[in-house]
Protein backbone atom coordinates (compact mmCIF):
# COMPACT_ATOMS: atom_id res chain seq x y z
CA UNK A 1 0.00 0.00 0.00
CA UNK A 2 1.44 3.36 -1.03
CA UNK A 3 2.24 5.89 1.62
CA UNK A 4 0.63 9.32 1.53
CA UNK A 5 2.85 12.38 1.32
CA UNK A 6 2.11 13.30 4.94
CA UNK A 7 3.00 9.82 6.22
CA UNK A 8 6.20 9.74 4.23
CA UNK A 9 7.17 13.12 5.65
CA UNK A 10 6.47 11.96 9.19
CA UNK A 11 8.53 8.82 8.65
CA UNK A 12 11.47 10.77 7.33
CA UNK A 13 11.34 13.25 10.23
CA UNK A 14 11.12 10.45 12.80
CA UNK A 15 13.79 8.32 11.21
CA UNK A 16 11.38 5.34 11.06
CA UNK A 17 12.54 2.63 8.66
CA UNK A 18 9.54 0.26 8.56
CA UNK A 19 6.12 -0.66 9.92
CA UNK A 20 7.66 -2.79 12.65
CA UNK A 21 9.21 0.27 14.26
CA UNK A 22 5.92 2.15 14.10
CA UNK A 23 4.27 -0.62 16.16
CA UNK A 24 7.43 -0.99 18.30
CA UNK A 25 7.77 -4.75 17.66
CA UNK A 26 10.51 -6.98 16.30
CA UNK A 27 10.36 -8.54 12.83
CA UNK A 28 10.12 -11.93 14.52
CA UNK A 29 6.98 -10.93 16.44
CA UNK A 30 3.95 -13.17 16.16
CA UNK A 31 0.62 -12.02 14.77
CA UNK A 32 -0.80 -11.98 18.30
CA UNK A 33 2.05 -9.74 19.52
CA UNK A 34 1.55 -7.39 16.59
CA UNK A 35 -2.18 -7.25 17.23
CA UNK A 36 -1.58 -6.52 20.93
CA UNK A 37 0.87 -3.72 20.09
CA UNK A 38 -1.59 -2.27 17.56
CA UNK A 39 -4.45 -2.24 20.06
CA UNK A 40 -2.28 -0.59 22.69
CA UNK A 41 -1.04 2.12 20.34
CA UNK A 42 -4.36 2.84 18.64
CA UNK A 43 -5.94 3.67 22.00
CA UNK A 44 -3.15 6.15 22.67
CA UNK A 45 -3.13 7.93 19.31
CA UNK A 46 -6.82 7.80 18.31
CA UNK A 47 -8.06 11.34 17.59
CA UNK A 48 -11.19 10.74 19.67
CA UNK A 49 -8.96 10.08 22.69
CA UNK A 50 -6.93 13.25 22.19
CA UNK A 51 -4.31 11.60 19.99
CA UNK A 52 -2.74 12.72 16.73
CA UNK A 53 -4.51 11.96 13.45
CA UNK A 54 -1.28 11.66 11.45
CA UNK A 55 0.26 9.17 13.86
CA UNK A 56 -3.06 7.29 13.98
CA UNK A 57 -2.93 6.82 10.20
CA UNK A 58 0.65 5.57 10.47
CA UNK A 59 -0.39 2.97 13.05
CA UNK A 60 -3.38 1.92 10.91
CA UNK A 61 -1.13 1.61 7.85
CA UNK A 62 1.31 -0.59 9.76
CA UNK A 63 -1.45 -2.86 11.08
CA UNK A 64 -3.12 -3.18 7.67
CA UNK A 65 0.16 -4.48 6.24
CA UNK A 66 1.46 -6.59 9.13
CA UNK A 67 -1.91 -7.96 10.25
CA UNK A 68 -2.42 -9.74 6.91
CA UNK A 69 -0.01 -12.73 6.55
CA UNK A 70 0.14 -12.38 2.75
CA UNK A 71 0.78 -8.63 2.84
CA UNK A 72 3.31 -9.09 5.63
CA UNK A 73 5.25 -11.70 3.64
CA UNK A 74 5.33 -9.42 0.61
CA UNK A 75 6.38 -6.49 2.79
CA UNK A 76 9.18 -8.55 4.39
CA UNK A 77 10.50 -9.40 0.93
CA UNK A 78 10.45 -5.70 0.08
CA UNK A 79 12.45 -4.93 3.23
CA UNK A 80 14.96 -7.68 2.48
CA UNK A 81 15.41 -6.39 -1.06
CA UNK A 82 15.82 -2.83 0.17
CA UNK A 83 18.40 -3.80 2.77
CA UNK A 84 20.37 -6.24 0.58
CA UNK A 85 23.37 -4.90 -1.38
CA UNK A 86 22.88 -4.44 -5.12
CA UNK A 87 24.16 -7.17 -7.42
CA UNK A 88 25.66 -6.78 -10.89
CA UNK A 89 25.93 -9.18 -13.78
CA UNK A 90 29.33 -10.10 -15.04
CA UNK A 91 30.33 -8.19 -18.22
CA UNK A 92 30.16 -10.17 -21.45
CA UNK A 93 33.08 -8.46 -23.15
CA UNK A 94 36.57 -9.98 -22.99
CA UNK A 95 38.57 -6.83 -22.57
CA UNK A 96 40.43 -6.64 -19.26
CA UNK A 97 38.40 -4.32 -17.02
CA UNK A 98 39.97 -1.27 -15.48
CA UNK A 99 41.03 -1.68 -11.86
CA UNK A 100 38.29 -0.62 -9.47
CA UNK A 101 39.09 2.30 -7.17
CA UNK A 102 39.39 1.73 -3.45
CA UNK A 103 35.96 2.04 -1.80
CA UNK A 104 35.42 5.22 0.17
CA UNK A 105 34.68 4.81 3.86
CA UNK A 106 30.96 4.64 4.61
CA UNK A 107 30.00 7.72 6.64
CA UNK A 108 27.37 5.62 8.44
CA UNK A 109 29.90 3.08 9.72
CA UNK A 110 30.12 3.32 13.52
CA UNK A 111 33.47 4.56 14.74
CA UNK A 112 34.59 5.25 18.29
CA UNK A 113 36.92 7.81 19.69
CA UNK A 114 39.83 6.54 21.75
CA UNK A 115 38.07 7.65 24.93
CA UNK A 116 34.95 5.71 24.00
CA UNK A 117 36.85 2.58 22.96
CA UNK A 118 38.91 2.49 26.17
CA UNK A 119 35.96 2.92 28.54
CA UNK A 120 34.88 -0.44 29.99
CA UNK A 121 31.20 -1.38 30.21
CA UNK A 122 30.25 -1.69 33.91
CA UNK A 123 29.06 -5.04 35.17
CA UNK A 124 25.38 -5.26 36.23
CA UNK A 125 24.75 -4.98 39.96
CA UNK A 126 23.25 -7.82 41.96
CA UNK A 127 22.07 -8.18 45.54
CA UNK A 128 19.40 -6.76 47.81
CA UNK A 129 18.06 -3.22 47.43
CA UNK A 130 18.51 -0.89 50.40
CA UNK A 131 15.37 1.23 50.77
CA UNK A 132 15.47 4.44 52.84
CA UNK A 133 13.57 5.41 54.87
CA UNK A 134 12.75 1.86 55.91
CA UNK A 135 9.16 0.67 55.76
CA UNK A 136 7.32 0.99 59.10
CA UNK A 137 9.86 3.42 60.55
CA UNK A 138 8.83 5.00 63.90
CA UNK A 139 5.93 2.56 64.23
CA UNK A 140 7.23 0.52 67.20
CA UNK A 141 8.39 3.48 69.37
CA UNK A 142 5.16 5.36 68.55
CA UNK A 143 2.98 2.42 69.63
CA UNK A 144 4.96 1.88 72.84
CA UNK A 145 4.77 5.55 73.71
CA UNK A 146 1.03 5.61 73.02
CA UNK A 147 0.53 2.58 75.29
CA UNK A 148 2.48 4.25 78.12
CA UNK A 149 0.44 7.44 77.71
CA UNK A 150 -2.78 5.44 77.94
CA UNK A 151 -1.58 3.86 81.21
CA UNK A 152 -0.75 7.31 82.62
CA UNK A 153 -4.21 8.57 81.65
CA UNK A 154 -5.85 5.69 83.49
CA UNK A 155 -3.55 6.22 86.49
CA UNK A 156 -4.33 9.93 86.88
CA UNK A 157 -8.07 9.25 86.60
CA UNK A 158 -7.78 6.52 89.25
CA UNK A 159 -5.74 8.71 91.60
CA UNK A 160 -8.05 11.70 91.29
CA UNK A 161 -11.26 9.70 91.46
CA UNK A 162 -14.65 10.69 90.08
CA UNK A 163 -16.21 12.62 92.96
CA UNK A 164 -18.05 15.31 91.06
CA UNK A 165 -18.93 16.85 87.73
CA UNK A 166 -15.53 18.57 87.42
CA UNK A 167 -13.73 15.27 87.97
CA UNK A 168 -15.84 13.63 85.29
CA UNK A 169 -15.11 16.50 82.85
CA UNK A 170 -11.40 16.19 83.55
CA UNK A 171 -11.60 12.42 83.07
CA UNK A 172 -13.25 12.83 79.64
CA UNK A 173 -10.67 15.48 78.71
CA UNK A 174 -7.87 13.18 79.84
CA UNK A 175 -9.20 10.40 77.58
CA UNK A 176 -9.47 12.97 74.76
CA UNK A 177 -5.73 13.62 75.15
CA UNK A 178 -5.18 10.13 73.76
CA UNK A 179 -6.89 11.24 70.54
CA UNK A 180 -4.49 14.21 70.41
CA UNK A 181 -1.52 11.82 70.70
CA UNK A 182 -2.78 9.32 68.12
CA UNK A 183 -1.16 9.17 64.67
CA UNK A 184 -3.19 11.34 62.26
CA UNK A 185 -4.04 8.40 60.03
CA UNK A 186 -5.77 6.83 63.06
CA UNK A 187 -7.44 9.85 64.60
CA UNK A 188 -9.06 10.84 61.29
CA UNK A 189 -11.21 7.72 61.49
CA UNK A 190 -12.74 8.73 64.85
CA UNK A 191 -16.07 10.60 64.59
CA UNK A 192 -15.81 14.21 65.80
CA UNK A 193 -12.06 13.81 66.09
CA UNK A 194 -11.52 17.57 65.84
CA UNK A 195 -13.81 18.16 68.81
CA UNK A 196 -12.00 15.53 70.87
CA UNK A 197 -8.61 17.00 69.93
CA UNK A 198 -9.69 20.49 70.96
CA UNK A 199 -11.07 19.16 74.26
CA UNK A 200 -7.87 17.20 74.88
CA UNK A 201 -5.64 20.23 74.22
CA UNK A 202 -7.68 22.40 76.61
CA UNK A 203 -7.46 19.68 79.27
CA UNK A 204 -3.68 19.46 78.81
CA UNK A 205 -3.42 23.23 79.34
CA UNK A 206 -5.50 22.99 82.52
CA UNK A 207 -3.24 20.19 83.79
CA UNK A 208 -0.28 22.43 83.09
CA UNK A 209 -1.81 25.24 85.16
CA UNK A 210 -2.38 22.84 88.06
CA UNK A 211 1.39 22.57 88.48
CA UNK A 212 1.78 26.23 89.45
CA UNK A 213 1.47 27.16 93.17
CA UNK A 214 -0.94 30.03 92.47
CA UNK A 215 -3.51 27.60 91.10
CA UNK A 216 -4.34 26.37 94.66
CA UNK A 217 -5.52 23.09 93.16
CA UNK A 218 -4.61 21.08 96.20
CA UNK A 219 -2.89 18.41 94.08
CA UNK A 220 -0.72 16.00 96.01
CA UNK A 221 2.94 15.41 95.23
CA UNK A 222 2.07 12.07 93.58
CA UNK A 223 -0.55 13.71 91.40
CA UNK A 224 1.94 16.41 90.33
CA UNK A 225 4.49 13.77 89.33
CA UNK A 226 1.89 11.87 87.32
CA UNK A 227 0.70 15.12 85.67
CA UNK A 228 4.27 16.02 84.66
CA UNK A 229 4.80 12.51 83.27
CA UNK A 230 1.47 12.77 81.44
CA UNK A 231 2.30 16.09 79.76
CA UNK A 232 5.82 15.00 78.79
CA UNK A 233 4.43 11.71 77.48
CA UNK A 234 1.78 13.57 75.47
CA UNK A 235 4.37 15.71 73.69
CA UNK A 236 6.75 12.81 73.09
CA UNK A 237 3.98 10.51 71.84
CA UNK A 238 2.61 13.17 69.50
CA UNK A 239 6.08 13.65 68.03
CA UNK A 240 6.61 9.92 67.47
CA UNK A 241 3.13 9.25 66.07
CA UNK A 242 3.47 12.25 63.74
CA UNK A 243 6.70 10.83 62.37
CA UNK A 244 5.14 7.40 61.98
CA UNK A 245 2.09 8.79 60.22
CA UNK A 246 4.29 10.67 57.75
CA UNK A 247 6.24 7.52 56.86
CA UNK A 248 2.97 5.54 56.78
CA UNK A 249 1.74 7.83 54.01
CA UNK A 250 4.97 7.18 52.14
CA UNK A 251 4.54 3.42 52.71
CA UNK A 252 1.08 3.52 51.12
CA UNK A 253 2.20 5.67 48.17
CA UNK A 254 5.36 3.72 47.35
CA UNK A 255 4.66 0.20 48.56
CA UNK A 256 7.22 -2.61 48.71
CA UNK A 257 6.23 -3.80 45.24
CA UNK A 258 7.08 -0.44 43.69
CA UNK A 259 10.23 -0.14 45.79
CA UNK A 260 11.70 -3.53 44.95
CA UNK A 261 10.14 -4.64 41.65
CA UNK A 262 8.55 -1.70 39.86
CA UNK A 263 11.07 0.50 38.02
CA UNK A 264 9.10 2.37 35.35
CA UNK A 265 6.62 5.24 35.48
CA UNK A 266 4.95 6.99 32.56
CA UNK A 267 5.16 6.30 28.83
CA UNK A 268 7.69 7.67 26.32
CA UNK A 269 6.33 10.77 24.61
CA UNK A 270 3.49 11.32 27.10
CA UNK A 271 3.31 13.60 30.17
CA UNK A 272 3.62 11.86 33.52
CA UNK A 273 0.67 13.86 34.88
CA UNK A 274 -2.02 14.53 32.29
CA UNK A 275 -3.59 17.69 33.72
CA UNK A 276 -3.56 19.72 30.50
CA UNK A 277 -0.55 21.79 31.49
CA UNK A 278 1.88 19.95 29.21
CA UNK A 279 1.53 20.08 25.40
CA UNK A 280 1.33 16.78 23.57
CA UNK A 281 4.22 15.97 21.26
CA UNK A 282 4.30 15.62 17.50
CA UNK A 283 4.41 12.05 16.10
CA UNK A 284 8.07 12.39 15.16
CA UNK A 285 8.98 13.39 18.72
CA UNK A 286 6.95 10.51 20.17
CA UNK A 287 8.88 7.99 18.09
CA UNK A 288 12.19 9.65 19.03
CA UNK A 289 11.31 9.32 22.71
CA UNK A 290 10.57 5.65 22.17
CA UNK A 291 13.98 5.16 20.61
CA UNK A 292 15.59 6.80 23.62
CA UNK A 293 13.53 4.63 25.98
CA UNK A 294 14.92 1.52 24.28
CA UNK A 295 18.43 2.86 24.87
CA UNK A 296 17.66 3.30 28.59
CA UNK A 297 16.22 -0.19 29.12
CA UNK A 298 19.64 -1.86 29.58
CA UNK A 299 20.55 0.70 32.26
CA UNK A 300 17.44 -0.10 34.28
CA UNK A 301 18.07 -3.83 33.89
CA UNK A 302 21.68 -3.47 35.07
CA UNK A 303 20.77 -1.31 38.11
CA UNK A 304 17.95 -3.04 40.06
CA UNK A 305 17.40 -0.05 42.37
CA UNK A 306 17.13 2.49 39.53
CA UNK A 307 13.79 4.07 38.60
CA UNK A 308 12.95 5.40 35.13
CA UNK A 309 10.31 8.15 34.86
CA UNK A 310 9.10 9.25 31.41
CA UNK A 311 7.72 12.77 31.11
CA UNK A 312 8.80 13.84 34.62
CA UNK A 313 7.73 17.38 35.39
CA UNK A 314 8.64 20.11 37.83
CA UNK A 315 5.88 22.68 37.70
CA UNK A 316 5.19 23.27 34.02
CA UNK A 317 8.71 22.23 32.95
CA UNK A 318 8.80 18.69 31.56
CA UNK A 319 11.82 16.54 30.76
CA UNK A 320 11.75 13.61 28.34
CA UNK A 321 13.26 10.98 30.67
CA UNK A 322 14.50 10.91 34.27
CA UNK A 323 16.70 8.16 35.72
CA UNK A 324 17.06 7.90 39.51
CA UNK A 325 19.58 5.69 41.27
CA UNK A 326 20.45 6.36 44.88
CA UNK A 327 21.17 10.05 45.24
CA UNK A 328 21.95 10.65 41.57
CA UNK A 329 19.44 11.81 38.95
CA UNK A 330 20.05 11.83 35.19
CA UNK A 331 17.79 14.08 33.09
CA UNK A 332 17.81 12.82 29.50
CA UNK A 333 16.73 14.42 26.25
CA UNK A 334 17.56 13.42 22.68
CA UNK A 335 18.00 14.62 19.11
CA UNK A 336 18.28 12.94 15.71
CA UNK A 337 21.16 14.12 13.57
CA UNK A 338 23.54 13.26 10.75
CA UNK A 339 26.97 11.71 11.28
CA UNK A 340 29.61 13.97 12.79
CA UNK A 341 31.15 15.12 16.04
CA UNK A 342 28.75 16.67 18.56
CA UNK A 343 29.88 18.88 21.42
CA UNK A 344 28.69 21.74 23.61
CA UNK A 345 30.42 25.10 23.32
CA UNK A 346 31.39 27.30 26.26
CA UNK A 347 27.88 28.80 26.25
CA UNK A 348 26.20 25.40 26.43
CA UNK A 349 24.92 25.39 22.82
CA UNK A 350 25.11 22.22 20.73
CA UNK A 351 27.56 22.14 17.83
CA UNK A 352 27.95 19.66 14.97
CA UNK A 353 31.51 19.67 13.65
CA UNK A 354 31.94 23.13 15.15
CA UNK A 355 28.76 24.54 13.56
CA UNK A 356 25.91 25.66 15.90
CA UNK A 357 22.87 23.39 15.76
CA UNK A 358 19.30 23.81 16.97
CA UNK A 359 18.64 21.47 19.89
CA UNK A 360 16.72 21.10 23.16
CA UNK A 361 19.85 21.88 25.19
CA UNK A 362 18.52 25.18 26.55
CA UNK A 363 15.38 23.51 27.92
CA UNK A 364 17.43 20.65 29.36
CA UNK A 365 19.81 23.11 31.02
CA UNK A 366 16.88 24.93 32.65
CA UNK A 367 15.46 21.60 33.83
CA UNK A 368 18.79 20.62 35.38
CA UNK A 369 18.93 23.91 37.30
CA UNK A 370 15.34 23.52 38.54
CA UNK A 371 15.78 19.91 39.65
CA UNK A 372 19.08 20.69 41.38
CA UNK A 373 17.34 23.32 43.45
CA UNK A 374 14.41 21.01 44.11
CA UNK A 375 16.29 17.83 45.04
CA UNK A 376 19.34 19.24 46.84
CA UNK A 377 21.59 17.60 47.96
CA UNK A 378 20.84 14.97 45.26
CA UNK A 379 23.34 15.18 42.37
CA UNK A 380 21.58 16.06 39.11
CA UNK A 381 23.11 16.04 35.61
CA UNK A 382 21.72 16.34 32.09
CA UNK A 383 22.50 14.04 29.17
CA UNK A 384 21.73 14.67 25.49
CA UNK A 385 21.49 11.42 23.49
CA UNK A 386 22.24 11.84 19.77
CA UNK A 387 20.47 9.29 17.53
CA UNK A 388 21.42 8.56 13.93
CA UNK A 389 18.75 8.93 11.27
CA UNK A 390 18.08 5.17 11.34
CA UNK A 391 18.83 2.72 14.15
CA UNK A 392 22.06 0.84 13.51
CA UNK A 393 23.76 3.60 11.56
CA UNK A 394 26.81 5.21 13.07
CA UNK A 395 29.38 7.87 12.39
CA UNK A 396 28.31 9.88 15.47
CA UNK A 397 30.85 10.83 18.10
CA UNK A 398 30.62 13.18 21.06
CA UNK A 399 32.90 14.83 23.57
CA UNK A 400 32.83 12.61 26.68
CA UNK A 401 34.19 12.94 30.19
CA UNK A 402 32.79 16.42 30.79
CA UNK A 403 31.70 17.34 34.32
CA UNK A 404 29.48 20.13 33.02
CA UNK A 405 25.75 20.24 33.70
CA UNK A 406 25.00 18.55 30.35
CA UNK A 407 26.93 15.85 28.49
CA UNK A 408 26.46 14.68 24.87
CA UNK A 409 26.23 10.92 24.36
CA UNK A 410 26.04 8.94 21.09
CA UNK A 411 23.09 6.56 21.17
CA UNK A 412 25.43 3.59 20.59
CA UNK A 413 27.29 4.14 23.90
CA UNK A 414 24.69 6.08 25.91
CA UNK A 415 23.60 3.08 27.98
CA UNK A 416 27.10 2.22 29.18
CA UNK A 417 27.95 5.87 29.92
CA UNK A 418 24.77 6.40 31.94
CA UNK A 419 25.28 3.16 33.82
CA UNK A 420 28.86 4.16 34.65
CA UNK A 421 27.67 7.48 36.11
CA UNK A 422 24.76 6.04 38.12
CA UNK A 423 26.35 2.80 39.30
CA UNK A 424 28.50 4.24 42.16
CA UNK A 425 25.25 4.76 44.11
CA UNK A 426 24.88 0.98 44.22
CA UNK A 427 21.56 -0.58 45.24
CA UNK A 428 20.13 2.37 47.16
CA UNK A 429 16.59 3.72 46.74
CA UNK A 430 15.61 6.95 48.48
CA UNK A 431 11.81 6.78 48.64
CA UNK A 432 11.50 10.43 49.68
CA UNK A 433 13.27 11.52 46.48
CA UNK A 434 11.13 9.19 44.36
CA UNK A 435 7.96 10.47 46.06
CA UNK A 436 8.98 14.06 45.39
CA UNK A 437 9.63 13.30 41.71
CA UNK A 438 6.34 11.43 41.19
CA UNK A 439 3.84 13.27 43.38
CA UNK A 440 5.11 16.65 44.54
CA UNK A 441 7.33 18.21 41.88
CA UNK A 442 4.62 18.14 39.13
CA UNK A 443 2.53 20.51 41.27
CA UNK A 444 5.39 22.72 42.45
Amino acid sequence: MALSALQACLWRCAGVSDHYEVLNVERTATTAEIKSAYRRLVRQVHPDQGGNAALFRMVQEAWTTLGDPAKRAAYDRTLDARNSPPTYEEPTYTRQPDPEPEPEPDPFTWTQTSAQASQPVPEPLSGGIEVVPAFGRWRLPALLSLAVLTVLDIAIIAIGGLNGVSDIVFAVGTVAMIVVAMPPHWSKRIPLHRVFKAFGIVTALLYFLVLFPFSKSGATALQRVVIIALLVGLMLTRFLTGRWSKVHKLDRTIDPTAAYDFNLWGRPGEPLVDDGRTAWLAPADVLRHRRTARVLDPVVNALPASKLVHGARIGDMAVSHLLLNGHRVALISSVVGPPGHYALDVYGALQLNGVPLDSPVSGLDAAVAAWRQRLAPVEVRGFLVVHPAVDGQGGITAALGSEAAITCLPAQTAASQLQAWLQPEGLLLDRLTLYDILHRAPYA
